[in-house]
């Protein structure tokens, strides 16, 4: 599996990273410890030739400037492995650079999500997945029902990252707006 993704600003970083510590000391989940970068997708492909791919994302994102995005709440992916995140609220800026990204990279994918697709995709920041059953998920519910997660971040790059199987993924490159 390969992602283009943004990476969180340095603050946003560190509270999902206590989320998560707090997730599995209360709730014994730590899946998420596959992907170890707190951020959100924009399009998610079991495959990308990486060469042509970082150098247009790289041509793309020096002509790109900081976005705002406003973060609310929690919500749950349900299903046989449910899946816990904080929504990334969409805004029509949001969407017309989601749209931009997807166009302009959809030509390089191999095996494209359509999850990510711009008439399906819900922006979020996942707290956890892998791992949730019923159980876990009352617990971190419960563990998070009462934490503020309403949060202002800048969206300030394009990243890259790259998971194969069950081994921890890897930030491949990371490139940051002008």
């Amino acid at each position: 599996m390969q992602a283009i993704v943004s990476l969180l600003e340095e603050s946003a970083h560190r509270q999902v990273e206590s989320i998560w510590n707090i997730l599995e000391q209360k709730c014994g989940l730590a899946g998420i410890k596959i992907t170890p970068y707190p951020h959100f997708s924009w399009q998610v492909v079991e495959d990308y030739p990486l060469e042509p791919l970082k150098a247009f994302l790289k041509q793309l994102a020096s002509g790109l400037h900081p976005i705002q995005v406003t973060c609310a709440g929690l919500g749950i992916f349900t299903g046989p492995e449910p899946v816990i995140y904080i929504p990334v609220v969409k805004t029509d800026q949001l969407l017309r650079f989601h749209h931009l990204i997807w166009e302009n990279t959809f030509h390089f994918a191999v095996g494209p999500s359509l999850y990510y697709a711009p008439e399906t995709w819900i922006p979020h920041i996942t707290l956890a997945h892998s791992d949730v059953d019923s159980e876990k998920l009352a617990c971190a519910l419960k563990a998070l029902a009462a934490q503020p997660l309403n949060w202002n971040l800048t969206i300030d790059n394009l990243a890259l990252l790259s998971q194969s199987g069950n081994e921890v993924g890897q930030l491949q490159d990371r490139f940051n707006f002008q």
